[in-house]
């Protein structure tokens, strides 16, 4: 094989993992972002694990478990990455390592954000414009209060029974034992 050919094979074989890892960047982000509560910290280790695979794309064996590959540099990322920053009041590196040991299957993962997404569909309007508004745009329950009408009282607690009929929803969609 000539060089040039070695190139485009490579070239094809990194692209091909790129595309994987596009394809599976919420399941990838879910994983990370249950070791890593800071947002701005999750997305640095994001960065470094889509170039750390981008590196090692030749090493990944094309039709393998993507997501076990990808999960476990994103562990080592996060683990660097809580190396690296020595915060105060953050997990140990004992208690991420025992996280990541019994964390869910990426396909399990998988598996919840599908039955969330048949939830959410039998939610009200009203709620799931709460849910949105505190989980993608991330407003207090002030901020919720004052632009719904509602009280700030009223809109935590139909928040919290709305994370209890979904958890519930998976649950039975799942048939997980409460």
């Amino acid at each position: 094989m000539t060089d040039s050919n070695k190139k485009r094979e490579k070239l094809d074989s990194t692209e091909q993992v790129q595309l994987l890892f596009v394809r599976h960047e919420n399941s990838i982000r879910a994983f990370v972002r249950s070791l890593q509560p800071s947002l701005s910290d999750a997305d640095d280790v994001m960065q470094e694990t889509f170039l750390t695979i981008s590196r090692k794309a030749a090493s990944f064996e094309l039709g393998t478990n993507f997501m076990a590959w990808a999960c476990s540099i994103a562990r080592l990322k996060v683990l660097e990455n809580f190396r690296q920053l020595k915060r105060v009041n953050v997990l140990s590196e004992a208690a991420i390592i025992a996280l990541t040991e019994d964390a869910p299957s990426p396909d399990s993962i998988r598996e919840r954000e599908v039955a969330l997404g048949n939830c959410l569909e039998n939610v009200t309007p009203k709620i799931r414009d709460l849910l949105w508004r505190r989980y993608n745009r991330r407003q207090s329950s002030d901020e919720m209060a004052e632009s719904t009408g509602m009280t700030s009282n009223a809109v935590r607690v139909a928040l919290s029974k709305a994370r209890v009929a979904l958890r519930d929803c998976i649950h039975a969609q799942l048939k997980i034992a409460q």
